[in-house]
Formats: C-alpha cells, sequence, structure tokens
C-alpha cells in the first residue's frame, strides 16, 4: 500500500469513528455506550481506536490522540536559527495549514451542537483542548524565536493565528453547505492567507485597513 492509500484509509476510519461517537452520543448519551461497540460500528479493534483517540470523549470531539503540531514542532523551532529560512509568520501558517490535514473532520456541526448541548462537559473538554492547542503553540513561537520566561509576545501570537485558523475553517464550512469531505487543502490554504493578510492591514501600523474604494462617478 502506497503512503497516499494509507493516508486515505487513516483519514476515513478516523472520520467514521468521529461519525459513529457522535451518533451514539447524540441517541443514547456519552454513558450510553462503549469504546468496544463503538469499534465494531466502525469494524475495527479496540487497539486501533487508542491510535485515533486517547478516550472516547475525545473521538466524539475529533480531538486526536497525538498533538498535530508535535509532527513539525522541532522543524518549526530549527526554522527560527536559520537565516535563509521563511519568517515567523510564513512559518506560523505554513504549520496551520500541516496540522489542518492531521485534524480533518466530519462537517456534522448540528449533530456536534446536539451532541454538546447534551453533554456540556463535552464542552468544557472542547475548550479546554483548545486553550492546551494554543499554549502548545506559543511555547513552539517563544523557542524558535527564544523569548525570554514572561514574555507576552509567544501566547499573543499563538491565539491570533489559532482565532484565524478557525475563522477559516468556519468562513470554509458557510462556503460549502451539506459537504461530507473537507475543503481541498490548496483552498483552505489560500483563504487562510487571505485572511492572514486582512489581519495585517488592520495591525499595519496606519492601523486603517484595507482602503475602500471611493466612488467618484459623477462628482463634478
Amino acid at each position: 500500500m502506497t503512503d497516499g492509500a494509507r493516508e486515505q484509509r487513516m483519514r476515513r476510519t478516523r472520520r467514521s469513528l468521529i461519525v459513529h461517537a457522535r451518533r451514539l452520543t447524540a441517541e443514547r448519551g456519552l454513558g450510553g455506550f462503549t469504546v468496544d461497540e463503538l469499534c465494531a460500528e466502525v469494524g475495527i479493534s479496540r487497539r486501533t481506536f487508542f491510535n485515533y483517540f486517547a478516550s472516547k470523549d475525545d473521538a466524539v470531539l475529533g480531538t486526536p490522540a497525538r498533538d498535530p503540531l508535535a509532527a513539525y514542532a522541532e522543524e518549526f523551532v530549527a526554522g527560527g536559527r536559520s537565516s535563509g529560512g521563511p519568517g515567523l509568520l510564513e512559518a506560523l501558517k505554513e504549520l496551520v495549514v500541516r496540522s489542518f490535514r492531521v485534524m480533518d473532520a466530519p462537517h456534522d456541526r448540528s449533530v456536534l451542537l446536539e451532541v454538546l448541548r447534551r453533554e456540556p462537559a463535552l464542552l468544557q473538554r472542547l475548550t479546554e483542548s483548545m486553550d492546551r492547542h494554543v499554549a502548545g503553540l506559543a511555547e513552539l513561537i517563544a523557542r524558535r524565536q527564544g523569548c525570554p520566561p514572561g514574555d507576552p509576545f509567544p501566547r499573543v501570537a499563538a491565539a491570533v493565528v489559532a482565532h484565524l485558523a478557525g475563522h477559516t475553517v468556519h468562513e470554509l464550512l458557510e462556503s460549502r453547505p451539506g459537504a461530507d469531505e473537507s475543503p481541498p487543502l490548496e483552498e483552505f490554504a489560500a483563504l487562510l492567507e487571505r485572511n492572514v493578510g486582512l489581519a495585517a492591514e488592520l495591525l499595519a501600523p496606519a492601523g486603517t485597513g484595507p482602503a475602500t474604494p471611493t466612488d467618484t462617478e459623477g462628482t463634478p
């Protein structure tokens, strides 16, 4: 089996686990089924399940067993010591795009919202997971940039990038109602590039945002 075929199979298994975990939770509640029952629904072993998710809760939320940043962390940090490498912002965009592939999940927003309403504890877990993700990204930024302890820059930079990434995902989902498959990676990367550029306009020294064309037609 080629690497591409193996990756496609793993993505299908991951998505199937999330879909079935959310459906079972919506129907029975989180305590109404076991990991073994979930595995039987998908047709995998219990051992294989833990290659994808650390717990049943994580399967419902789509939180991978391994931090999606971990595979690229050292490469990202080392880039800060290379004079010919990309700058921090470019490196962060690349890191986000590469992580997007790992975080691929079904687009069943209505089902997920129903699950979170039924199981409020999952919302807390989701918030904690997002906070850990931002904290991990901030740590990588601090290491790459050589920031001293207590420097607020890494945390702020991580929060801004994480928000832009999340906004980009939501924007793509809104533009693809009813789609089952994730948007192409190239589409996500292009929209993230645009959104980062717009944010840069706001944060530029002038701080005025993109220029608004003035309609001068008919002006004497």
